[in-house]
């Protein structure tokens, strides 16, 4: 079953609901391995580094000492969406926050969205989906997401957070027509020959959770991350 984070009226982690998809439309294991990822050229915002932090004793790894958090990003912490509002992927192993501040700022740093949310207890890829309170995103305009992660019982200036930034693009036509008649595991190859990372990703995680056992689908997953994430 597909994990998703339902958005309640105040707040955006969602709780898990299904996606229905033909499994038989999952045995394409020949496409699944071969989904890469093309960058698109420019575009980057000049700055696309996440927020520097001075504790992250929260975000630790007990047998590594390794920062576990991360958003499912390429390295430039930079992707594009045809979505108006798109699901933002994290990574996460254990830690002990209860709790995390999102927000959303434009380019300039104009303050768009911002909210305490609760911090589900599950590990691995956590899907935050955009805020129902926001404006849906504007077609050619950048946004940075952060998540700030609440270690103790308040929010601090040295709380650790992650953060990325997201661009929307005008949906086009050829690509529009491609998907409408591709396998799922096609669409995730669509996505990713175009350079529209947080549609492949998604898409990509949904069927991971579906079909958590299918070797292909997992292999085509961990060789994304390896290739752009990590």
């Amino acid at each position: 079953m597909y994990s998703r984070l339902y958005i309640p009226t105040k707040n955006c982690f969602s709780t898990l609901v299904a996606t229905l998809i033909p499994l038989a439309f999952l045995s394409d294991g020949a496409m699944a391995q071969q989904v890469t990822f093309k960058p698109p050229n420019g575009g980057a915002p000049k700055t696309t580094t996440g927020a520097a932090t001075r504790d992250a004793s929260c975000l630790v790894d007990a047998a590594s000492q390794t920062k576990k958090a991360l958003p499912v990003l390429p390295k430039s912490n930079y992707g594009l969406t045809f979505s108006s509002r798109p699901e933002l992927l994290i990574l996460k192993t254990k830690s002990t926050a209860k709790q995390v501040f999102f927000s959303l700022e434009s380019e300039d740093g104009e303050n768009v969205h911002q909210g305490f949310l609760p911090l589900p207890v599950v590990n691995g890829s956590i899907a935050i989906n955009f805020p129902s309170q926001a404006p849906d995103l504007p077609v050619n305009s950048k946004y940075k997401w952060t998540v700030t992660f609440i270690c103790g019982k308040a929010l601090r200036p040295d709380s650790p957070s992650i953060s990325g930034w997201i661009k929307r693009v005008p949906r086009s036509q050829p690509i529009m027509a491609k998907l409408s008649v591709a396998t799922p595991l096609e669409r995730v190859a669509i996505y990713g020959e175009n350079g529209i990372w947080y549609d492949m990703i998604n898409e990509l995680n949904q069927l991971k959770n579906l079909a958590p056992n299918n070797p292909n689908i997992s292999k085509t997953w961990e060789k994304l991350l390896k290739d752009h994430v990590f």
